[in-house]
C-alpha cells in the first residue's frame, strides 16, 4: 500500500476529531450539518475523504462549542521532537555567537583571563565547525594577551587547519597574524617572519586590498628584522608600511578603502564582512587608529635608522621632520624629536639633546600612555644622567618603565630596565640596580623566556 499523502493525513485527523466531538456532544451528522452543509459533506470529512475550509472549520467548531484550532491535526511525537530540537539548536547557536562576541570584547578591553574562562565554558557546548574556528582564534588571542604563549601557539596552529578546511580566508589571515605575534613574543623571530610572509602572500593571491592589515604586517616584520639585527630589511619593511599609510591621510581615502573592502566581500557572498566594512566606512572611527599606527611606525622606523651610520640617520630625521604628514601629527613629531635628541646625545651635544627631548615629552605627554611617551621619558632620563642630574633622570626612567609595564611592552621594558640598572651600578647604587635587573628578569619570564 502506498503511503498516504500529507493532505490525506490532515483530512483524516480533522475528520476523526470532528466525529469524536460530535458524538461527545450527542449531535447527529444531520444536526451538525444544518443549515449550512449537507450530511454527505459532514460524512466525507469524518471519513477523511475531504478536509474542510478554514471557514467551514470555524462554523463546525462553533456549533460544537470548540475553537477551530482544537479540530486541527496535532503534530506527531516525532514532529514535536524535531521541532523542539530545531528550536533548541537555534537557541544554542545564538548563545554561542553571543559568547564569542562577549569574549572578543573582553580581550579588547584587556580582560584576557575572563575571556579565557568564558571560552572554556563555551567549548563545552555543541559547536558548529565555523564556531569551533572562531573559538580557537579567540582563545589563541586571549592566551597571547595573558602571556600564555605556548598555549596560544598550540590553539592557533589548530585554528589554521580548520580555517584551511573551511576556506575561511579572512579568519585565516588574522590567525596567521596572531600566530606571528605569538612567535615574536617567544623570540622566535624567524618563524614570526614566515607567518607574516604567508599573510602577505595570501593577500596578494586573493586580490584583497586591505591596507590597514598590510601596514600592520609590514610594521611587525620590520620589528622582527630589527630584533634579528637585519637593519636593511627592517628599513625596507618600515618604508613599505609608511608608503601604505601615507595614502590613508584623509577621511575620504579611508572611507574609499572601506567601501572597496565592503564591495569585495559582497561580491564574495560574505555578507557579514561586507556589512562590517560598510559600517566602518560610515563611522570612520578608525581614522584615529591610523594616526596612532603611523606614529608608532615612525617610532620603530626611527629606532631602526639610528642603528645605521650617523649621516644617514641625520638625513632621515631632517627629511621626516619637514614632511607635511608629520607636522600635522603631534605624536609622530614627538617620536622624531626623541630620535633627534638621541642623535645629538650620540654626538655628545647634551644641550641640544636635552632641548629636543624636553620638546618631545611636552608633545607626547598629553596622549597619556603610549610607547612614544614612554620612550621620550627614558631618553630624557638618559640625558639627565649624562648631565649628572641623577634624581631627575631617575624619576624619568622609572616613570617611563612603569608606563611600558602598563602597556604590556615587556620586550622594551626588559631592555630599558637593564640599561637603567647599568647606570645605577656605575654610581655604586647596587641595591637599586638589582631591583631593575629583577624587573628585567620578570619581564623576560612574562615573555616565556
Amino acid at each position: 500500500m502506498s503511503p498516504e499523502q500529507p493532505s490525506a493525513k490532515i483530512g483524516k485527523t480533522v475528520g476523526e476529531k470532528l466525529r469524536a466531538a460530535r458524538i461527545t456532544q450527542h449531535y447527529t451528522q444531520s444536526q451538525l450539518a444544518a443549515p449550512d452543509f449537507s450530511v454527505s459533506y459532514i460524512s466525507a470529512i469524518e471519513r477523511g475523504q475531504i478536509h474542510p475550509s478554514l471557514r467551514a472549520l470555524e462554523i463546525l467548531a462553533s456549533r460544537l462549542g470548540m475553537s477551530s484550532t482544537q479540530l486541527l491535526p496535532s503534530k506527531s511525537q516525532q514532529e514535536e521532537r524535531a521541532s523542539a530540537a530545531a528550536a533548541l539548536s537555534e537557541r544554542e547557536e545564538d548563545e554561542v555567537e553571543l559568547d564569542l562576541l562577549d569574549a572578543q570584547i573582553l580581550i579588547i578591553q584587556g580582560e584576557a583571563q575572563s575571556a579565557i574562562t568564558l571560552l572554556e565554558h563555551t567549548s563545552n557546548k555543541r559547536l558548529k565547525r565555523h564556531h569551533q574556528l572562531q573559538l580557537r582564534y579567540l582563545m589563541g588571542w586571549a592566551y597571547y594577551k595573558d602571556n600564555q604563549y605556548q598555549e596560544s601557539e598550540y590553539v592557533l596552529a589548530e585554528a589554521t587547519q580548520i580555517a584551511k578546511e573551511l576556506n575561511a580566508q579572512y579568519l585565516h589571515l588574522r590567525i596567521l597574524h596572531q600566530l606571528a605575534l605569538t612567535y615574536a613574543a617567544m623570540r622566535n623571530y624567524a618563524q614570526a617572519l614566515l607567518a607574516h610572509q604567508r599573510c602577505l602572500n595570501q593577500l596578494e593571491e586573493s586580490g584583497t586590498q586591505d591596507p590597514f592589515f598590510s601596514a600592520q604586517i609590514y610594521i611587525q616584520m620590520g620589528q622582527h628584522y630589527t630584533r634579528l639585527e637585519n637593519f636593511e630589511q627592517a628599513l625596507d619593511a618600515f618604508h613599505k608600511a609608511l608608503s601604505i599609510t601615507e595614502e590613508l591621510t584623509t577621511t575620504q581615502s579611508i572611507q574609499a578603502t572601506y567601501t572597496n573592502l565592503s564591495q569585495y566581500y559582497a561580491a564574495a557572498k560574505d555578507n557579514e564582512l561586507a556589512m562590517l566594512y560598510a559600517y566602518k566606512s560610515i563611522q570612520l572611527h578608525n581614522f584615529d587608529i591610523i594616526k596612532r599606527l603611523r606614529s608608532e611606525l615612525y617610532h620603530y622606523l626611527g629606532h631602526a635608522v639610528m642603528q645605521t651610520d650617523s649621516q644617514r640617520a641625520r638625513d632621515y630625521l631632517d627629511s621626516a621632520l619637514q614632511s607635511p604628514a608629520v607636522t600635522r601629527d603631534q605624536l609622530t613629531q614627538a617620536s622624531l624629536l626623541a630620535r633627534n635628541a638621541e642623535w645629538y646625545f650620540a654626538q655628545q651635544d647634551l644641550k641640544g639633546a636635552e632641548q629636543h627631548a624636553r620638546q618631545a615629552y611636552e608633545m607626547a605627554q598629553s596622549f597619556g600612555d603610549t610607547i612614544i611617551t614612554a620612550d621620550t621619558l627614558i631618553v630624557l632620563g638618559r640625558i639627565e644622567y649624562a648631565l649628572k642630574n641623577y634624581d631627575q633622570g631617575g624619576g624619568h626612567f622609572v616613570e617611563g618603565l612603569d608606563m611600558l609595564e602598563r602597556l604590556g611592552s615587556h620586550e622594551e621594558l626588559a631592555d630599558e630596565s637593564v640599561r637603567y640598572a647599568q647606570l645605577l651600578e656605575e654610581l655604586g647604587r647596587e641595591r637599586e640596580a638589582f631591583t631593575h635587573i629583577r624587573r628585567a628578569f620578570q619581564s623576560r619570564q612574562k615573555l616565556g623566556r
